[in-house]
């Protein structure tokens, strides 16, 4: 009798660390999963801030496109005297603002 309870005592051993093995790979894999989802996100948020940067570049880059190919006549001559040298009519009003 006393042989079987060694043995009894034994397997309730092995079977309470393969629980403990089954819990703790159980928790590990929670947790590796929420930090595949945190990580995701964040390359998400990156991707986003990417794009909308690749977005505004293409923006100016159409807009150079428009300035190089437009003709020297005095249309473009104004817009230049205006965006670049800061000019303006002498009958025009100019409004000043605190945003930039």
């Amino acid at each position: 009798m006393a042989g079987e309870k060694y043995f009894i005592d034994r397997k309730n051993i092995f079977v309470s660390i393969m629980k403990a093995f089954v819990v703790l790979l159980f928790v590990f894999a929670v947790v590796f999963f929420l930090w595949s989802i945190m990580r995701y996100n964040k390359i998400m948020e990156e991707k986003a801030e990417k794009e909308a940067y690749i977005e505004k570049l293409r923006d100016e880059i159409d807009e150079l496109e428009y300035l190089v190919e437009m003709p020297i006549d005095d249309t473009y001559k104004i817009r230049i005297a205006r965006d670049k040298l800061g000019m303006c009519f002498p009958d025009e009003i100019i409004y000043y603002t605190d945003m930039d």
